[in-house]
């Protein structure tokens, strides 16, 4: 019976060692993975004032719609998309060969991925939405670093709900695959009314289609 309790103590004061040993490692490795972005320097976008890792600052161009930091757009960008969600988030979807629901830094994400065969590179983009807006970052890599978490992290909470972020971008691109397929149609058949062209527009209730004379 000594010999039991013997036992049972020693594994007990070994389980609380397992769980110091845990939490520690816990710790460290929040602790190495956090980042001073303090003396960041910062970037107007759209409506939104981003927070610029060091290795990322003088732009090869910045404007209300974008921060580009190098001549190619996959190095570093953040982009303002709200005018061109459509046909931007039709496009990434139809050119990435990984896509992948997140949560990065408490904004809903999507995290596109495909690989550059002339660059021999991974190449990322994030979609997350900021108030009522979205945007989307690229960077060169497969993974999201801290640094992107720290750059989503400095701009506003998304006004949306998780199913809100998710349907006004699937509803984009359901435009986007109506749209394309007229467009195939248009192509494949061409109209016989000379004098004629067709019109596709998008305004506040819906899509309209019609014929200009």
């Amino acid at each position: 019976m000594d010999t039991f309790l013997i036992f049972c103590a020693h594994s007990i004061n070994m389980l609380k060692k397992l769980i110091i040993l845990i939490f520690a490692l816990f710790l460290l490795m929040n602790a190495v993975s956090s980042i001073d972005s303090s003396n960041w320097t910062k970037a107007s976008v759209g409506y939104e004032e981003f927070k610029i890792p060091p290795q990322y600052e003088n732009p090869y161009k910045s404007d209300f719609h974008m921060y580009q930091f190098g001549e190619d757009i996959d190095e570093f960008t953040i982009r303002y998309v709200n005018p061109n969600i459509m046909e931007l988030y039709g496009y990434f979807l139809e050119h990435n060969s990984y896509i992948k629901k997140v949560e990065v830094s408490g904004h809903d994400a999507i995290h596109f991925m495909t690989y550059d065969r002339h660059d021999e590179t991974n190449n990322s983009k994030l979609w997350f939405s900021a108030g009522e807006e979205f945007y989307y970052i690229t960077w060169r890599g497969n993974n999201i670093t801290p640094e992107i978490e720290e750059i989503v992290k400095s701009a506003s909470k998304s006004n949306y709900t998780h199913d809100e972020f998710y349907k006004v971008l699937n509803d984009e691109f359901q435009n986007y695959k109506i749209v394309d397929a007229i467009e195939s149609q248009r192509y494949d058949y061409p109209s016989n009314n000379k004098g004629h062209s067709s019109f596709v527009s998008f305004g506040s209730n819906g899509i309209n289609f019609g014929v200009i004379t």
